[in-house]
């Protein structure tokens, strides 16, 4: 059974990016999404609050890197480059989030899973387009 033939393997990084732009509407801690945190947040700190954006900023560069390998394959090399941006602000984002809200991790609903599962399909996504011919 040939799995590549049921399955396309650019649609990992549309899945991805679209999982990470979901998880920032989706509940993260105490029943909070991260969109209501920022408008929560922005009330106090300006500054920190746009942390809190960083899951749809980086599904949206990510969906922006996969449309353009899905459009033309031949850019493949700047789709790397656009999700590997993508990817790097996702792991300031979840550095800094844990550190900063270390105590509310045990209390992790399913946008943070919704973004973790989105990043790493969007790793696979790059994998796979340089392991590609």
């Amino acid at each position: 059974m040939n799995v590549k033939k049921y399955l396309d393997f650019r649609l990992l990084g549309l899945v991805g990016s679209i999982s990470m732009i979901i998880s920032e509407f989706l509940s993260w801690y105490s029943e909070l999404s991260l969109l209501s945190i920022y408008v929560l947040s922005t009330s106090l700190a300006i500054g920190e609050s746009f942390l809190y954006l960083f899951p749809l900023i980086c599904g949206i560069i990510c969906l922006f890197g996969t449309s353009l390998l899905i459009y033309k394959f031949e850019y493949k090399i700047n789709s790397v480059i656009i999700n590997f941006i993508g990817l790097g602000f996702f792991l300031i984002f979840i550095s800094n989030i844990i550190i900063k809200d270390i105590i509310y991790i045990s209390t992790i609903r399913i946008g943070f899973y919704f973004a973790v599962i989105g990043a790493i399909l969007v790793f696979f996504d790059i994998l796979h387009i340089l392991l590609s011919k």
